[in-house]
């Protein structure tokens, strides 16, 4: 029997035992950084296979290492757990239990792909080459548990020589793959603007300086950086998610306070962002009399693939599926993934995962998202033989 038959094989036996996991987690989602319960149901189904597994790992994540029978290179699989803050609205029998939280990002699927792959290299450990890590990441909607897991080590014992990642994507067929040649996902940078005016009587607006107003102006002005001073061939998006000011309708405001995003995926566009942002509110310091503070921060970098691991894993998922079952997506995501952490420390490799449901109009981080229950073995027999071949079994 060759080994996509016996992949195949294992996978079959364990899809129910999968898919019945992740409704279970669907019915109980958990926010960034308080997936204690989700942790404990992959610690659990580790315990089972007798995976060694380190918990607790920045703040809430999972590490666990399936060590081979023969030497070889080290591969990092990459599996996020968190949900979001959104109040289902799917009707499923399985839907959240819990007022405004939703798996609205297929990240339940995501985790029991990544115990599937555990369970399959565990019967195939005989064979199996070099060792595979299994990172289960809290936080990727707020992009923060990678970093935080970095900090406590996650790169290092033992130190990954690739590391693969993967999304479930509704816009591609069940049992199919996807992947962006070069640039997966774009780069987040989050910033905090303070304007600061004086309050006054909504009677006497020549005694006071309109935090409010200031803001106004600003967020119109924002805008001409994409269409002014962005190539037009250069993907980019400014977003102001927050505008809080004023306390009272006949009170000039005396502060405002914004938050937003930017997003872009080339090199240096970010920065050329912040600095044309720095010069408008140095404007408006001047010409409507407001003082300002701004605090940038680096999010995430966009997500790239490595080409050669690219390559390879195409390969291997081409050889599992089929050739036609592998498709190149027409354009990358202005949405971020905080696993490009990861793919700027260690050679990194990302797809997506087909989990189109016929006849369901939606996306992720939809309140009506639901996710094809083919996702799940499709995702574990691809991602077993790319981990197997990318170490060298």
């Amino acid at each position: 029997m060759d080994i996509n038959a016996r992949i195949a094989k294992i996978v079959e036996s364990r899809t129910a035992e999968l898919v019945a996991l992740r409704r279970k987690l669907h019915e109980h989602p958990e926010l960034a950084f308080e997936e204690h319960e989700t942790a404990k149901a992959v610690t659990a189904f580790l315990g089972k296979l007798g995976i060694k597994f380190r918990s607790g790992v920045g703040k809430t994540g999972v590490v666990a290492v399936v060590e081979g029978a023969k030497p070889g290179k080290t591969v990092g699989i990459r599996a996020d757990m968190d949900a979001l803050p959104i109040h289902e609205q799917t009707g499923l029998p399985f839907a959240s239990k819990l007022p405004g939280k939703m798996h609205a990002c297929g990240h339940d699927v995501h985790t029991v792909i990544a115990l599937g792959v555990a369970a399959a290299l565990t019967d195939l450990r005989s064979e199996l080459a070099g060792r595979v890590k299994l990172i289960f990441q809290p936080a990727e909607e707020t992009l923060s548990g990678a970093q935080a897991m970095i900090a406590d080590g996650v790169l290092d014992d033992p130190k990954m020589d690739v590391v693969l990642g993967y999304h479930n994507w509704p816009a591609v067929e069940a049992g199919k793959v996807g992947y962006n040649a070069e640039v997966v996902m774009a780069s987040a940078d989050a910033f905090d603007i303070t304007l600061k005016g004086r309050e006054g009587h909504g009677a006497h607006p020549h005694m006071s300086i309109d935090a409010l107003a200031a803001a106004a102006h600003f967020v119109s002005q924002l805008q001409t950086i994409v269409s002014r001073e962005v190539k037009p061939i250069s993907p980019a998006v400014v977003t102001i998610g927050e505008l809080h000011a004023g306390t009272a309708r006949n009170i000039i405001a005396g502060t405002a306070v914004l938050k937003g995003i930017v997003r872009t995926m080339e090199a240096g566009l970010s920065e050329k962002i912040e600095e044309a942002m720095r010069r408008m509110l140095e404007g408006i310091k001047t010409g409507m009399r407001v003082d300002y503070t701004l605090d940038w921060k680096r999010v995430a970098p966009a997500l790239r693939n490595d080409r050669a691991m690219l390559a390879r894993l195409l390969d291997s998922a081409r050889a599992t599926l089929g050739k036609d079952n592998v498709i190149e997506l027409g354009e990358a995501s202005m949405g971020s993934e905080d696993f490009a952490w990861f793919a700027e420390k260690v050679p990194a490799a990302h797809l997506r995962i087909g989990s189109k449901i016929d006849g369901l109009d939606t996306a992720i981080h939809r309140a009506n998202y639901d996710c094809n229950d083919l996702a799940i073995p499709v995702g574990v027999r691809v991602v077993t033989r790319a981990a197997m071949e990318l170490s060298g079994s």
